[in-house]
């Protein structure tokens, strides 16, 4: 098959459980990169968690609380799938535990739906020209740019499991 071929839709029956790998793969890949200090590569790897983490939401839960199967053109972007949360209101959950969770469950710092894309768009500077463009030097990535990073992680995880 050539480049432009189409490979399928991407399902919940055929792949949901593959994309929940995928996001404890990232998690626990960043917690690695983290432990060496490779904050950047961590930030990179908790990026690609959290788009395996909304993939998952739409492949799994969408269709299971609409009645239907949500199909995933394969050749979806991250801000395609960013939109698609936002229309469904998946990240808009309040930056307050509910009563009953209260002591199990960090409170967010942030709204999902005011940090999502800046993840996004930390994640993409793994490519160079992206880096180089935002004058953005990987290297000076701290442990405290990690740990700001982490909580919008936590933030739009946080209204994704609100939303459950």
């Amino acid at each position: 098959m050539g480049r432009g071929a189409v490979m399928g839709d991407l399902t919940g029956t055929q792949h949901g459980d593959a994309a929940n790998g995928l996001l404890a793969f990232y998690e626990d890949e960043s917690k690695k990169l983290e432990a060496v200090g490779s904050y950047f590569m961590a930030a990179i790897a908790l990026g690609l968690a959290l788009e395996a983490a909304v993939l998952t939401y739409l492949l799994v839960e969408w269709g299971e609380d609409n009645g239907g199967e949500l199909k995933v053109p394969d050749s979806v972007a991250f801000r395609d799938l960013i939109e698609a949360a936002k229309e469904l209101d998946l990240l808009s959950a309040p930056a307050e535990v509910p009563p009953g969770l209260a002591g199990d469950v960090e409170a967010p710092k942030h709204l999902a739906q005011d940090v999502v894309d800046e993840v996004r768009e930390l994640r993409n500077r793994i490519h160079p020209a992206r880096a180089l463009r935002d004058s953005f030097n990987p290297a000076l990535f701290s442990a405290g740019d990690l740990q700001d990073f982490k909580a919008k992680y936590w933030s739009v995880v946080y209204s994704l499991l609100y939303n459950l």
